[in-house]
């Protein structure tokens, strides 16, 4: 019989398969753009999931690391990994389809313009957050306040893909963003309100 590391090792490949198919269903179901489209649209997917799981497996990565042994540790940073590439292949894709770098330029000028843009500045806080992961001990604890900026970019690059996402335009999809969304805010709140307590006591 194999063993229950074989069968969480199982467990997690079969959930990255489901990824997989999840953004492939979700790309052949829009209309059939130029090859360059499809690039600039299953980045931009591929970035926006596993950014989610990055920060969901952060959050539990100990009972994570418990029932899928060690090597989960592996698969996170895989992940995230993953999504940084993935949010940087995006903006590239579009800025050689527009032919300009002006892409990568944050806009200020009203707030809806700002979040419908929000993805300029999405990539740089992912980055950041990322560097402090991986500098966490010269930071020391101060790290995890860095890394919360995975938090902030997720709701700004949810919001900048329910205004103008591709693959957002339907209502079951951004629906799915916002529940999201909802599910990352709820973390924060329950893995920090523990610390505040504990911190008054």
């Amino acid at each position: 019989m194999p063993s229950k590391r074989a069968k969480n090792t199982r467990y997690l490949i079969l959930g990255g398969l489901a990824l997989v198919v999840l953004v492939v269903v979700i790309l052949l179901t829009q209309p059939r753009p130029a090859p360059i489209y499809w690039l600039i649209r299953g980045a931009a997917l591929l970035g926006y999931l596993t950014i989610f799981l990055s920060i969901l497996s952060a959050a539990y990565l100990v009972p994570l690391v418990r029932f899928f042994g060690r090597p989960f540790v592996k698969v996170h940073h895989v992940a995230s990994i993953t999504g940084l590439v993935a949010m940087l292949v995006h903006p590239i894709a579009i800025a050689v389809n527009a032919g300009s770098l002006s892409v990568f330029v944050p806009q200020f000028s009203s707030l809806r313009v700002f979040l419908t843009l929000a993805g300029r500045v999405v990539w740089p806080l992912v980055a950041i957050a990322a560097l402090a992961a991986w500098l966490r001990k010269p930071l020391g604890k101060n790290w995890r306040l860095i890394h919360y900026l995975n938090y902030l970019a997720f709701w700004l690059v949810t919001a900048h893909a329910i205004l103008i996402g591709s693959n957002f335009q339907s209502w079951i999809m951004r629906g799915l963003a916002i529940v999201l969304a909802l599910i990352t805010v709820a973390v924060l709140v329950v893995k920090r309100l523990p610390r505040r307590k504990k911190g008054r006591r």
